[in-house]
């Protein structure tokens, strides 16, 4: 049974999606009327029939409710009132302007610009109204009847600040449930709060006190150590909330919020649902398969030149470790002299005498990886996602790195923008665990952007 804060965010959520989904015709309608009565003396006719744009209704609605779902509009917090801002919202608008656009061309229809620029605009004060209407309604069905319970993990000045910031909150205020000490014999108590345990005693506590929020408020514990808290509750929709900027990585991919002043970031929940998995296949579907064709003619002059060298055959096959532990072959460009070990690590420096000249350039610029577009194309991988590893490593895996196969891998990720190959792979979990509970639309966006920028510079790329 979901913890009562949880059940309401879900009815919550389905409230908007179904004010949403009630703005898209209405506003159509409005804006067809507005175009054809109000405007017709002003603007030029145009022969397109009210049929051609409601049957566009279906589509619009899904780019709708997938620009609103990856800008954060339906993220619903006591904190910070149940609406989104004004930036979020325009960032919304802007991608579902962007994808209608994408969407006109690939049917090659041209529907009027006019339209679409009144449907933009008219549409907001519409969906604000039913918003605020279907808000109303979801807190009389399932009104919050009791704050989140929440454990703080730390000790010393951050968790002071923490548990003093939470306690101000009006009512219904966080239930902290106790504090979790970073090592044993620190302090019975913090702020009046019992020490109720280690950071060890998470995963039991969050069951047997029905947490909700989890805070880390320590100065002491790194990345990886948080992560393997993280990753070691198997309780969905626990909210883990860092205070401090220690998260270096949450820079630019995380919204900040605060809690009386002090900065924090949702590292994210556990449960990452079927309406994600659905938007990344269908951004996979859509890019892969323009990039390969796009991309053919320099992928058939790349296979011509390894071809003619002689070295090994062009493309490269290995056996990599996909998502649920799954077993798939890896399709690269060959880099490497065909008498090195293929299971070898991957090359960390320059210099590196089992990589071929020709080898050396396509590492550099990344075309290298050019076939992988296929296995994206296949279901394989993903345009963004943790880089598929070698199966030798993974059965080293402990119980929380092996989390790492809950999601399929990628061909870019946090891990080739953040730090690139100046690390081994398997000594970058803490990106990969970042992005598996940060993962949404705009997050691989600007991944894929980044990327980019990355590979122009051919930074760590040997």
């Amino acid at each position: 049974m979901f913890a009562p804060i949880r059940r309401q965010q879900r009815i919550f959520i389905l409230f908007l999606a179904t004010a949403d989904i009630i703005t898209v015709p209405l506003s159509l309608l409005a804006t067809w009327y507005i175009r054809t009565c109000w405007l017709s003396g002003f603007l030029p006719g145009f022969s397109h029939t009210i049929g051609t744009y409601l049957t566009t209704i279906p589509v619009l609605s899904v780019l709708w409710i997938a620009s609103w779902w990856s800008t954060g509009m339906y993220i619903y917090s006591v904190q910070q009132g149940a609406f989104p801002g004004l930036a979020r919202r325009m960032r919304a608008v802007f991608y579902l302007a962007v994808s209608i656009m994408a969407a006109s061309y690939l049917v090659k229809v041209d529907y009027s610009r006019i339209m679409l620029l009144i449907f933009l605009v008219i549409s907001q004060p519409v969906n604000i109204l039913f918003r605020s209407l279907f808000t109303l309604v979801a807190g009389r069905v399932a009104p919050i009847k009791e704050s989140p319970a929440t454990i703080v993990i730390g000790s010393g000045e951050f968790a002071e600040r923490v548990i003093v910031s939470l306690r101000k909150f009006p009512e219904p205020r966080h239930r902290i449930k106790g504090v979790l000490a970073e090592q044993p014999g620190i302090a019975d108590e913090v702020c009046g709060v019992k020490v109720i345990g280690e950071v060890r005693d998470l995963p039991r506590l969050v069951e047997s006190l029905s947490i909700d929020e989890v805070f880390f408020a320590s100065g002491s514990m790194n990345r990886t150590d948080m992560l393997k808290i993280v990753n070691s509750v198997d309780k969905e929709d626990i909210v883990f909330m860092l205070v401090t900027d220690l998260f270096e990585i949450a820079a630019g991919v995380g919204d900040l919020g605060s809690i009386s002043r002090m900065p924090v970031v949702e590292i994210g929940s556990s449960g990452k649902g079927t309406f994600n998995n659905l938007t990344k296949r269908v951004m996979d579907l859509l890019i892969s398969p323009v990039l390969i064709i796009t991309l053919t003619p320099l992928m058939a002059i790349i296979w011509a030149i390894l071809a003619l060298r002689g070295k090994g055959t062009p493309i490269f096959k290995q056996t990599r470790t996909g998502r649920f532990g799954r077993e798939f072959t890896l399709y690269k460009f060959r880099t490497m002299r065909p008498e090195a070990e293929e299971y070898e690590v991957a090359p960390v420096a320059g210099g590196d005498p089992r990589v071929t000249g020709i080898g050396r350039l396509l590492r550099k610029t990344s075309l290298d990886e050019l076939p992988q577009l296929f296995n994206v194309l296949r279901g394989h991988m993903s345009m963004v996602g943790p880089r598929p590893e070698m199966d030798f490593i993974v059965s080293d895996y402990n119980a929380w790195q092996r989390r790492r196969l809950d999601v399929k891998p990628g061909i870019t990720g946090l891990w080739q923008i953040m730090g690139r190959k100046d690390l081994p792979l398997h000594e970058n979990l803490e990106y990969d665990f970042y992005y598996m509970r940060n993962q949404s639309l705009m997050l691989d966006m600007a991944i894929l952007a980044r990327t980019v920028v990355t590979v122009l510079k051919g930074r760590g790329a040997y």
